[in-house]
């Protein structure tokens, strides 16, 4: 069975990059992909210790000063998937060339693959924030159990854009530079790090739908505040991923024929 031009070989293939570009990332070190757990886990260590009890920053309507970090972290996480899957996904082919060039396979599988980096941290952040809502008291309920399928649209969404980063990185080699300055506006243009509330009434309605918040609040939402995001938010996200998915995979396969010849 196919979908999409995609088979259960594809499926292997993909797996065996994203083990490959995981043990390449920390080609070298001693701890080798151990570095993959231990780099979030030190990050998301120094926030909770910064915003938890240097600045004892207080989530409005909480009690306690570890809520901020809590919300915090349940909202990096999934923003630390979408700036390591899209950088790694402008890479995945300029960064590959040899293989694109020399060996025979669906070079779709290498934004695909690359996609699934932005997991680890992604997975690593959850788990963090949950034990620090059993240290704070919060018990996660079974709502938390929404932020698996979320964490699937996560993965669908940023799919979706993957083949047209990697498929523009390649005849244009600045795009994968400007991109971290580019999610960077994305960032702060986006109320991930800030409360919804604090943005004026006028762009909140406009804020609500912005697919990078819905990404970061499909998890958040279950996990911290104990509520699944409405249906049609839901419905939103996959129609516009697979939207988006669509019209980039057309892309990427209009110019993949070119790749060799540009890498």
């Amino acid at each position: 069975m196919t979908i999409l031009g995609f088979d259960r070989r594809d499926a292997a293939t993909v797996r065996n990059f994203f083990r490959m570009f995981l043990r390449d990332r920390f080609l070298g070190s001693r701890l080798g992909t151990f570095w993959a757990m231990l780099n979030p886990l030190m990050m998301l260590g120094i926030y909770t210790f910064v915003f938890g009890f240097v600045f004892k920053a207080k989530l409005p309507g909480a009690s306690t000063t570890l809520a901020y970090s809590i919300w915090l972290i349940a909202g990096y996480g999934p923003w630390l998937a979408i700036s390591e899957s899209l950088n790694s996904s402008a890479q995945s082919v300029v960064g590959n060339g040899g293989l694109v060039k020399n060996m025979a396979f669906k070079t779709e599988c290498l934004p695909l693959a690359a996609t699934l980096l932005g997991l680890v941290p992604l997975t690593i952040s959850v788990a963090f924030a949950i034990v620090l809502m059993v240290i704070d008291g919060n018990l996660p309920s079974w709502h938390a159990l929404a932020a698996i399928p979320g964490i699937l649209m996560i993965f669908l969404f940023l799919s979706a854009l993957a083949f047209g980063v990697s498929a523009l990185a390649v005849p244009f080699r600045d795009f994968a530079v400007v991109l971290p300055n580019l999610l960077m506006m994305v960032l702060f243009a986006s109320p991930i790090f800030y409360p919804i509330e604090a943005m004026p009434a006028q762009l909140q309605i406009f804020a609500a739908w912005n697919p990078f918040y819905l990404l970061v609040e499909f998890v958040r939402q279950p996990v911290v505040y104990h509520r699944i995001p409405t249906a049609e938010k839901w419905v939103y996200m996959l129609v516009l991923s697979m939207a988006i998915g669509a019209l980039n995979l057309k892309l990427f396969r209009r110019f993949k024929g070119q790749f060799s010849s540009m890498l």
